[in-house]
């Protein structure tokens, strides 16, 4: 993710890369979603984010887990995310749209409840999110470690079908693993484990999705 100090010339690359993106996205239906990892190899999770709201992540093995279409993911830590959506975008005629045809734009903690984010601008980019808090207001510190981009990945038909139903302003709760993928065709693609990281390349996370929730209102885990 960026914030509103990512110089200009950066900005207008990503807008080119946005709108020729745009248009790439709409060539093709989606791709067949074939994955199904077997869960009896995996590590527990935990069962909701931090008392604090962040998410909860810990390290796990580094298991290998085979995706679909010739791709292969490494976990790097469980997670478990809870937050309001605030962007969305589908992909379907990218690398890696056969295994995470969504990506979730997600705020969390002080940010989460329905009115925390009242006059932001929201914007999805090709595989990131662009947002800009209105002047003059008083924000939470760190206020901006608490939006982010993910890109999911989900491990069964049953999950992706749940994914691709949510839309802005859903409050969710996300289960799973941060990944590093590799594929034929791409360099390994690794999912960020920090929340302090936000930059246009390397700062999103990417989750291999193995449960999610739509919560019928924000619930605080205090």
């Amino acid at each position: 993710m960026f914030d509103d100090g990512t110089k200009i010339g950066v900005f207008a690359i990503v807008m080119a890369a946005w709108v020729f993106g745009l248009s790439a996205d709409k060539l093709e239906p989606p791709a067949d979603l074939a994955t199904a990892v077997d869960h009896s190899q995996l590590p527990p999770l935990p069962l909701k984010a931090a008392p604090d709201g962040s998410p909860a992540q810990a390290r796990v093995p580094g298991i290998q887990v085979a995706l679909s279409h010739g791709f292969g993911a490494k976990l790097l830590a469980s997670y478990v995310l809870e937050g309001r959506v605030v962007t969305r975008r589908e992909y379907r005629n990218d690398l890696t749209s056969p295994i995470s045809p969504l990506d979730l734009g997600i705020v969390w903690g002080d940010l989460a409840p329905s009115d925390a984010t009242n006059g932001f601008e929201f914007r999805t980019m090709h595989r990131a999110i662009w947002f800009n808090p209105p002047k003059g207001v008083d924000l939470p510190r760190q206020w901006d470690d608490q939006i982010t981009n993910n890109h999911l990945i989900p491990a069964t038909p049953a999950v992706n079908d749940v994914l691709m139903a949510i839309g802005i302003g859903s409050h969710v709760r996300i289960r799973g693993y941060l990944v590093s993928v590799t594929g034929d065709q791409i360099r390994p693609w690794r999912s960020s484990t920090r929340r302090d990281d936000g930059s246009l390349v390397g700062g999103c996370e990417i989750i291999l999705v193995t449960s999610v929730e739509v919560l019928t209102k924000y619930e605080t885990t205090t």
